[in-house]
């Protein structure tokens, strides 16, 4: 029996088909699951929402999808629900339990709205979440113990900025439980007094920072934000163990004592704000090896002493503030390394002496040096006593001035010498005329013989130029 031709074309065709429709099931999305789409409408019921944001989340037909609700995204495979994002929306409320049926969430972001009320400790039960972010909220929310935090293994990201943390007392001991913490923000908490597990005798503030080195949680922290709190004591010198940290931010506290030289070590810091605190003695020479750091503002403490040398290392420094401090002596030279410098303010210390020249320091504005009676030179009016003098130095200016007094002697001696001159040439010619009658006669005989010589030249002179012309 012939074998059709048509046999070879379609076996072919078909096997395309096949495979095309497998990709296309490959590709399908999964519509979300109705126990989630549940979970988020009950969200929604204790949600204020005056600006209709979240209409798009409903029971209507062409609303059933919760993948493609506003703020949702689901996973394309199975349709689980593994992020809400409503950041910024203006929406108010309390954030109700049943977002702890988001089994399968991964980050979750309510910040910067005006959710209020007890934060519920079943979002411990979100064992797969990432990240999560209820900071900068306005509407006074509250949460009492953060133990549920100990379930979140996987949690990498946390902010609860803002969020009253004033009755969690052992907030140091659950944060310890997260593992693959790497970015904590705290900031303006109320952090409660902290009780350490064990005795610590020598500590006499329950809310001092010198307590946290009982706790791990600094090996793997990247970022770390406990400003804005009631924090007092010293900086321990635990810091410098953080050798992972990039950004440190313990403004507006009560922390005083002096700067660790410990902070040398975190070699990796890009950004330190220990500004609004009660820090006292000098800026160690170990900031030098920061060479990382682009953010540096120890402003509003009661720091002493001159500014380290050693600030010319950090190159990579953008921006600098060392304002309303008591620091002393001058500006070093060696700020000119500091070619990145983009912010800078040294107000209202007691530096003194000239600002280095032919550097960027000139290109601030005057007020970054306000306060500072000492300090001269551009960009400041006033000058400095060597460039009044016209030197470089006030030993070389005054040899400069001693210079022109000898040069202005000799100008004077030079100057005498000519008028003197003058008056005995002139009297010694015009006198003996008026006094010797027989010298008298002769000398103007003798000036009338010339004025005839010169009469009778001229004439004799015009008439041979005269028949010359004619001739």
């Amino acid at each position: 029996m012939a074998t059709s031709p048509f046999r070879y074309f379609i076996s072919p065709f078909l096997l395309l088909l096949c495979f095309e429709a497998c990709f296309r099931v490959g590709d399908a999305k999964v519509g979300c699951i109705e126990r989630e789409r549940q979970a988020l409408l009950h969200f929604k019921q204790g949600v204020l929402d005056d600006y209709g944001l979240l209409s798009s989340w409903g029971n209507e037909e062409d609303k059933r999808d919760c993948c493609k609700w506003a703020g949702v995204e689901c996973n394309n495979q199975t349709g689980h629900v593994i992020m809400l994002d409503l950041h910024a929306q203006s929406l108010g409320g309390k954030i109700g339990p049943s977002l702890a049926e988001l089994q399968h969430l991964k980050h979750l972001n309510l910040s910067w709205n005006d959710f209020q009320g007890i934060l519920p400790t079943q979002l411990g039960n979100l064992s797969n979440l990432q990240s999560l972010d209820l900071g900068n909220n306005y509407g006074d929310m509250t949460c009492e113990n953060l133990d549920w935090l100990s379930h979140l293994p996987s949690l990498t990201h946390l902010d609860l900025s803002f969020v009253n943390l004033s009755k969690a007392i052992h907030w140091p001991q659950a944060i310890n439980k997260m593992p693959s913490l790497t970015e904590l923000y705290l900031r303006r908490t109320q952090l409660p007094p902290i009780i350490p597990t064990i005795s610590i005798s020598h500590i006499n503030s329950s809310t001092s920072l010198a307590v946290l080195h009982l706790f791990n949680f600094s090996s793997s922290l990247v970022n770390l934000d406990l400003s804005l709190n009631e924090l007092r004591g010293s900086i321990p010198d635990a810091f410098g163990d953080m050798t992972t940290l990039a950004h440190l931010d313990l403004h507006s506290n009560h922390l005083n004592g002096s700067i660790p030289d410990a902070f040398g070590n975190m070699t990796t810091l890009a950004y330190l704000d220990l500004s609004s605190n009660e820090l006292r003695g000098s800026i160690p020479d170990a900031f030098g090896n920061m060479t990382t750091l682009a953010y540096l503002d120890l402003s509003l403490n009661e720091l002493r002493g001159s500014i380290p040398d050693a600030f010319g290392n950090m190159t990579t420094l953008a921006y600098l503030d060392l304002s309303w401090n008591e620091l002393r002596g001058s500006i070093p030279d060696a700020f000119g390394n500091m070619t990145s410098l983009a912010y800078l303010d040294l107000s209202r210390n007691q530096l003194e002496g000239k600002i280095p020249l032919g550097t960027q320091l000139q290109s601030f504005n005057a007020s970054t040096y306000a306060g500072n009676p000492g300090l001269c030179g551009p960009p400041l009016l006033k000058r400095c006593l060597e460039d009044e003098l016209g030197g470089v130095s006030f030993t070389s200016g005054l040899s400069s001035k001693k210079e022109d007094i000898q040069d202005d002697a000799n100008n004077i001696w030079f100057y005498g010498n000519i008028v003197l001159g003058f008056i005995i040439g002139f009297w010694g010619v015009c006198g003996t005329l008026l006094f010797n009658s027989s010298w008298r006669y002769a000398y103007f005989q003798l000036l009338s013989k010339i004025k005839d010589w010169l009469y009778v030249t001229t004439i004799v002179n015009m008439n041979r130029i005269r028949r010359s012309l004619q001739g």
